[in-house]
């Protein structure tokens, strides 16, 4: 394995360095707490296709959107980069980069919930829009995780405006975003929830930045880190000769030529 481990940080939407920086900034500081001295992050963007993150609010953009994600991903392994690590609790792309590439590709919204179901009984998520909530159970309901998460209303959002969360995001003052988040998780808490995911890599970061780490006790998850820590295991597995995706049935691999054929048919690469 080579000394450096180097991890792509994929964005789900075209987010300009220079007009985000400040939430770069935030986002790296968020992984320097757990990485490895021997990991190097790459935090991308999609520079095609969305640019609004409530656009994500439609089903059928947010999945038009995850071509581009996925097109964004496949670069990575050409690149060098020994593994890839969403940025998106969506999980936008990340079955199919996966199947496609030899790479791990790790997706924080699904990795989230199954520490959250090995840390407590039953969790709930709290996301940045109302809209979001919606697709968030979907995506939990195909991942098979609806029992674990509390019976009533297992997906909630902040009620802060999105001006107002935007602001917090580009700022370098969160207590408006974890003081709202403190509000819902309370509610949550008191519906069962003994783990809490913070359910936008948007706003996860200035959780644990702020040393906000548990509501009463209950525990905040934060997903971009543990999308980095598993990708960060993934590769040691894969370097050791350890398999780190099925290859058969449902996730049957295609041979690379296949792969790269249909890739250029469809436009990917």
């Amino acid at each position: 394995m080579a000394s450096t481990r180097r991890i792509l940080c994929q964005l789900p939407i075209s987010m300009p360095f220079e007009t985000f920086k400040p939430y770069y900034d935030l986002l790296q500081r968020d992984y320097d707490l757990v990485k490895r001295p021997d990991t190097e992050t790459q935090i991308r963007d999609v520079p095609t296709g969305l640019s609004k993150p409530d656009l994500f609010s439609y089903f059928g953009l947010s999945l038009a959107q995850d071509r581009e994600i996925l097109k964004s991903m496949l670069r990575a392994e050409q690149e060098g980069f020994d593994a890839i690590a969403g940025a998106c609790v969506f999980d936008g792309a990340i079955r199919a980069a996966g199947n496609l590439m030899n790479i791990p590709v790790v997706g924080p919204g699904e990795t989230s919930m199954y520490l959250a179901k090995m840390m407590g009984e039953h969790f709930a998520i709290i996301t940045s829009d109302p809209s979001f909530t919606f697709k968030i159970e979907h995506h939990m309901e195909q991942l098979g995780m609806r029992p674990f998460a509390i019976g009533y209303r297992p997906v909630r959002s902040l009620s802060l405006g999105p001006e107002k969360f935007f602001g917090c995001c580009l700022g370098t003052d969160y207590s408006p975003v974890i003081e709202n988040f403190s509000q819902i998780a309370r509610g949550c808490i008191q519906d069962g929830a003994d783990v809490l995911i913070a359910g936008c890599g948007l706003m996860s970061p200035m959780f644990t930045v702020s040393n906000v780490r548990d509501i009463d006790g209950v525990p905040i998850i934060d997903p971009m880190l543990v999308s980095l820590k598993v990708a960060e295991m993934l590769v040691d597995f894969r370097a050791a000769g350890i398999p780190i995706i099925s290859s058969k049935g449902l996730f049957m691999k295609a041979t690379k030529g296949d792969i790269e054929e249909g890739c250029k048919a469809l436009g990917l690469i």
